[in-house]
């Protein structure tokens, strides 16, 4: 799965090198599921966050366009938010800008 090239912007915060550095770093110490599960919610985070880094979609909308349980998915970003890579916040899912 590609980073969707049809969004060009001025802020593009994800790039298909920096989404596989962030599955690396974040998911190296998780079992390979886990591992699995969150290299496909970054790449679907990839895709259909806006152009400033924000996802605005609810956790039952995720689990059920990249189909994987919502226990897996509650682990993943879980992960993702401990080490500062997405914050979550009244129903949206942003990315933190370094």
């Amino acid at each position: 799965m590609k980073v969707s090239e049809s969004r060009k912007t001025a802020y593009d915060p994800l790039t298909e090198r920096k989404v596989e550095e962030i599955c690396n770093d974040c998911f190296a110490s998780e079992s390979e599921r886990i591992a699995e599960i969150g290299k496909k919610f970054v790449h679907y985070f990839a895709d259909n966050a806006s152009s400033d880094g924000v996802l605005f979609k609810t956790i039952k909308e995720i689990t059920g366009d990249i189909n994987i349980p919502h226990q897996s998915l509650s682990k993943v970003l879980k992960v993702l938010e401990d080490k500062k890579v997405i914050y979550r916040r009244n129903g949206i899912i942003g990315l933190w800008k370094k």
